[in-house]
């Protein structure tokens, strides 16, 4: 039983660090948006991860997207 508790402390760690990680790419992210729509998708990618990543993603018009 021991084991199986710290697998999974390790896989929610392992997710935490991924819907981190989505986040601060949203959040370094070269798309030109206002600052209250840039913050939006970063919690969209925190509470998420890829899916909020690429959901509000798909959002953006092509034109504001740089090279991301």
């Amino acid at each position: 039983m021991e084991h199986m508790d710290i697998n999974i402390i390790i896989m929610l760690g392992g997710l935490m660090l991924l819907h981190f990680l989505f986040a601060l790419r949203a959040f370094k992210s070269k798309v030109d948006l206002s600052t209250n729509k840039k913050w939006l998708w970063c919690l969209l990618s925190l509470i998420l991860g890829p899916m909020g990543y690429y959901g509000y993603h798909g959002f953006i018009p092509l034109d504001r997207i740089l090279k991301d």
